[in-house]
């Protein structure tokens, strides 16, 4: 029976929900091994660990993937393992924490492979799922810039490397989301237009709370929030649906968010 089974996946003749759930299994087991590995090694690991997933993610998806696709549909899966595997190394060394946050994260990888399958069929054809994969995808990409910015503002880094760090995290991350509400063979230049706008935007926001003495977990809140306003109202526009009070509901949540921030921040030493 494992011959039979290991034949299938080497013919490729095992479904993608198969595929998914191989890919999700594998990468759990490699992000609790982590756990293990002398702290000098962990960051080679997790390199080892985005490319594993860049990889499993091609195979998955195979035979459909073509043009900008190659590219765009296998950015999130990526971002997500690389944030949530550098974001384990700041949970306590516990099992009782760390082994939730693994089950968690290997149901996550499955549900953002199903993302992305549907985001590769929807650029084919129209599918009914697309509004939920949008909201999924969406998700995904809020936290993965929320990982991921964590621990680029816990490193403390000067002003311009921090700049550097929030632009390779959010400008990949807003063209996929930004693409996805186009599904064109190619990234348009309004795509692109919004990419840079949205990310100037979030960079210039970013470098206004690193002057000030906030948690990193808070700035990463800030930066993960205007991902969400920007990423929503985005969506409404390309929808040809964005109207006053949209832009007004959202940016109350912002608002929200801040006020929430600013009650928290030390400004006492």
């Amino acid at each position: 029976m494992g011959s039979s089974f290991f034949k299938k996946v080497t013919s490729y003749e095992i479904t993608k929900r198969q595929k998914f759930i191989l890919m999700s299994f594998f990468l759990t087991v490699i992000l609790v091994t982590i756990q293990t590995v002398p702290e000098a090694l962990r960051f080679q690991i997790i390199g080892i660990l985005a490319l594993a997933t860049l990889f499993l993610a091609a195979f998955s998806l195979w035979g459909e993937l073509s043009g900008v696709k190659y590219f765009l549909l296998l950015l999130l899966p990526v971002y997500f393992v690389a944030g949530a595997s550098l974001f384990y190394f700041l949970l306590p060394v516990r099992w009782l924490t760390r082994l939730p946050f693994a089950v968690l994260f290997g149901i996550s990888v499955y549900l953002l492979m199903l993302t992305s399958n549907i985001y590769n069929v929807a650029a084919i054809r129209t599918i009914a799922l697309l509004r939920a994969a949008h909201a999924v995808g969406v998700l995904f990409s809020l936290i993965s810039t929320f990982f991921l910015a964590n621990v680029l503002f816990s490193l403390h880094l000067p002003f311009y490397l921090g700049i550097a760090g929030v632009v390779a995290i959010v400008l990949p991350l807003y063209l996929v989301g930004l693409w996805s509400y186009e599904f064109s063979d190619y990234i348009s230049k309004r795509v692109l237009t919004y990419a840079a706008i949205f990310t100037y935007l979030t960079v210039q926001i970013a470098l206004v709370f690193s002057f000030w003495p906030i948690a990193p977990i808070n700035q990463a809140l800030a930066t993960a929030t205007i991902m969400y306003v920007l990423l929503a109202l985005a969506q409404f526009d390309f929808g040809g649906k964005l109207r006053p009070r949209i832009v007004w509901e959202h940016l109350g949540v912002a608002m929200a968010v801040f006020i929430v921030i600013l009650m928290t921040t030390r400004w006492g030493g």
